[in-house]
């Protein structure tokens, strides 16, 4: 009661940079102390990676090693794996490559269960499932209501592979999503559309 789980705050204007010393940002990158005096930012891959683009740099200034399996998981992830997937009533073009097990990457279209994010390759297989899975909305808390939308809280600690395969769905479309397996520290807020039949991720 009375704790903020999110840890987050509302940020008065005042506190946004809107200009950047770009020269100030290249000297504080090489010391490894992004951000201005007093300024405690983590410095993002976002960041580094802007920085290295400006100032030339790339896998040729890693070591050996680092380098090949940069190179390595660039070239595997670059390329995205799965071509469409099915969800509900729903076909979708994916957009970015996403880690599913190597047995159902590299398939032209993936079957996915509407409400508990299992995976398949075969619609057969998904005929099949429906018939037994027993799951019509996330497996977690409804915490908010308007009209046929709900918002559900669901913790990782608790639900670990629906929120593995929630993690596995969202980078199919996010490019930059490092979270897949790791997900018992977590919450995971999915808004649904409700009908007789169920919740629908929306």
């Amino acid at each position: 009661v009375d704790y903020n789980r999110r840890m987050d705050e509302w940020v008065e204007a005042g506190r946004f940079h809107t200009e950047v010393d770009v020269r100030q940002f290249s000297m504080e990158m090489e010391a490894g102390t992004p951000g201005t005096p007093g300024d405690a930012r983590k410095l993002t891959r976002t960041m580094k990676r802007n920085w290295e683009a400006m100032n030339h740099l790339g896998q040729e200034d890693l070591d050996p090693a680092t380098a090949a399996l940069e190179k390595e998981h660039e070239e595997c992830t670059k390329v995205k794996n799965i071509q469409t997937i099915e969800l509900g009533r729903f076909e979708v073009d994916t957009w970015y490559f996403s880690p599913y097990p190597e047995e159902y990457a590299n398939v032209e279209k993936m079957f996915i269960c509407e409400f508990c994010l299992k995976y398949m390759r075969k619609k057969k297989t998904l005929e099949r499932h429906k018939l037994k899975c027993d799951l019509r909305h996330p497996p977690g808390d409804e915490i908010y209501r308007d009209r046929n939308l709900s918002m559900f809280e669901v913790d990782g600690k608790k639900a670990k592979i629906y929120c593995q395969n929630l993690c596995l769905l969202a980078k199919l479309f996010l490019d930059h999503k490092t979270l897949y397996y790791d997900v018992d520290p977590f919450l995971f807020y999915i808004l649904m559309e409700v009908d007789s039949k169920g919740c629908h991720i929306v």
